[in-house]
């Protein structure tokens, strides 16, 4: 508790160029309890070293009369030893009042003892938190936040994440029907690895079990994420096909339609078409093409 008392005035003197009017006004006052505290400290202490060094001498006079007066009755004889007791009663008598004095002046240097522990602890306090308010002003400013890529996601990906390994690992957390953290494991694959070539096919994933959800709004959003992003890649059949599939589901029957059409003109014979259309036969459709037109996809 002193150590730290005493390390701290130099670091008061140290926080002063640091400290603001009403910093630097309290610790001058924090150092000038600190010594007239020291002070008080050391004159207490020398006055209950006399005090203890009084009551020694005082008890030791005491054991020595009793000692004294033990070894008087033990010599005489019964009738001498009843006249010595009769000496003896008022010397006890006073060393009974001293005892009593004795233990008065003990509770004095008890409740002394106290005040200033309390004291000291109250400066203690004080002393700590002036110390982390001369930390909180020597300690470095803090590091500007991480930079974001422009999906918003922070850049790069941490220490040890690798685009294989995240992949696989969202893969398995949905085929284990951990659906919830496999959306997190395909939309982190997104932020960090967003121009790979899996890339396409996590977005599919994250559209296909919001569908399996029924969240077929958001569903909607995800594909057409596929269509609008990475246009030309193995998974726009089955976008076309699950977007078509999500719309009939909301009854927006033309538009569903539509989807279904782009599925099959875009890729005739894959196994997406072939599911587009029976979802068109389902709805009482055609499935034979119509007149060429540019869709905007």
């Amino acid at each position: 508790m002193s150590s730290n008392r005493l390390t701290l005035i130099p670091l008061l003197a140290l926080a002063l160029p640091l400290s603001s009017p009403a910093q630097k006004k309290e610790i001058v006052e924090l150092g000038r309890d600190l010594a007239l505290l020291q002070e008080e400290v050391r004159s207490n202490a020398k006055a209950q070293n006399d005090r203890l060094a009084g009551i020694e001498a005082t008890l030791k006079a005491i054991q020595d009369q009793i000692a004294s007066a033990s070894r008087a009755l033990t010599v005489l004889d019964s009738g001498l030893k009843d006249r010595m007791e009769k000496s003896m009663a008022a010397p006890l008598s006073g060393v009974s009042g001293k005892v009593d004095n004795l233990t008065e002046d003990f509770g004095y240097i008890k409740e002394s003892m106290r005040e200033v522990n309390t004291r000291l602890s109250k400066l203690d306090q004080r002393v700590a938190d002036l110390t982390n308010v001369i930390k909180t002003m020597q300690a470095p400013p803090a590091p500007p936040p991480a930079a974001e890529t422009a999906r918003g996601c922070p850049a790069p990906a941490p220490a040890g994440i690798t685009a294989s390994g995240l992949y696989q690992d969202a893969l398995r957390d949905k085929s284990g029907g951990n659906l919830e953290l496999s959306v997190k494991g395909f939309t982190d694959y997104l932020c960090w690895f967003g121009d790979t070539d899996l890339a396409p096919n996590a977005q599919y994933y994250i559209g296909e079990i919001l569908y399996n959800q029924k969240q077929f709004d958001q569903a909607i959003q995800a594909f057409d994420k596929v269509l609008e992003v990475y246009p030309k890649n193995a998974k726009t059949p089955d976008s076309y096909l699950m977007k078509g599939r999500a719309l009939n589901k909301l009854d927006r029957r033309s538009e569903a339609e539509k989807e279904f059409r782009a599925c099959i003109s875009q890729a005739p014979n894959s196994d997406a078409a072939n599911w587009a259309r029976s979802e068109l036969k389902g709805m009482g459709l055609s499935t034979a093409p119509r007149a060429p037109g540019r869709r905007k996809p």
